[in-house]
């Protein structure tokens, strides 16, 4: 009886975020070093199918980059880097579609095998201002206005990491940037962020539960927040476009459920105030 008692408490605590967030959008970033385990993406496609069930809808961005740096280094392609940017030759960006196009396609199948739509996202529904420091590297300006209106009933976009500049050069697109922009666009409930890491850390290891923007903002100038992902998704708070932003160890089964149906939650939640 116990166990039945704990799991009707759970249930009943998680109420008051199911009303709140039906109908609501939650972009979920998932980090390329999670998709090669095969039971994190059975769990992905768990999460999804209850946020859909429950009346959620969910936007997937996929990173990639172990992924690709093992393809390059089989071919002996070498590549270099700026301010931590890959840079992007012709051969290189060839290379990337193939690694991610299988991403894409992995993810999508995990999706699939619990009967919910989904789809992938052209990459001429981006475009983006080439960063020509960065060869084929650009930053997103625009998404076509028909991605907004595929958000209804269950599909499940997945979104590309490519888009196309002004000159129509194919350029890709750093998943941190396309997780932030999509979640802008869509004026998204959360934007969750799924790493290897359990969250931010105070200076004892312990994990920051809550953070506001301006606490974040200080953690960064002060040298304890380091790294390129927090100042990038700080900016979507900035915006005023985005509810909340949550970083959570994606290694732990079901991570999202916990952080987001439960008082205490699991990773690091980001608000503005």
């Amino acid at each position: 009886m116990r166990k039945i008692e704990d799991k009707i408490k759970i249930f009943l605590e998680s109420i008051l975020w199911l009303k709140e967030f039906k109908g609501k959008i939650f972009v979920l970033k998932y980090g390329g070093e999670l998709l090669s385990n095969k039971e994190n993406l059975k769990n992905l496609a768990e999460d999804i199918d209850l946020l859909c069930t429950l009346g959620i809808h969910a936007v997937v961005v996929h990173g990639g980059g172990p992924q690709l740096d093992g393809e390059l280094n089989k071919k002996k392609i070498e590549f270099d880097k700026k301010d931590g940017m890959r840079i992007y030759s012709r051969e290189i960006l060839s290379t990337s579609q193939k690694v991610f196009a299988g991403i894409a396609k992995e993810i999508q199948k995990n999706i699939k095998n619990n009967k919910i739509n989904t789809k992938i996202i052209p990459h001429d529904y981006i475009r983006v201002k080439r960063a020509k420091n960065l060869g084929f590297v650009g930053k997103v300006t625009a998404i076509d206005a028909l991605f907004a209106k595929m958000i209804t009933g269950c599909l499940v976009p997945i979104m590309p990491l490519f888009g196309f500049d002004e000159e129509g050069n194919l350029c890709n697109v750093n998943a941190d940037d396309m997780a932030v922009s999509v979640a802008e666009m869509l004026g998204a409930e959360k934007l969750i962020i799924h790493t290897s890491v359990d969250g931010v850390l105070d200076n004892h290891g312990n994990i920051i539960r809550h953070l506001d923007l301006g606490k974040a903002e200080k953690m960064i100038s002060d040298g304890h927040i380091e790294g390129g992902m927090i100042p990038k998704v700080l900016h979507a708070l900035e915006s005023e476009k985005v509810g909340k932003i949550h970083i959570i160890n994606g290694n732990i089964p079901h991570a999202l459920l916990y952080e987001v149906f439960t008082e205490e939650g699991i990773g690091t939640e980001i608000v503005r105030d």
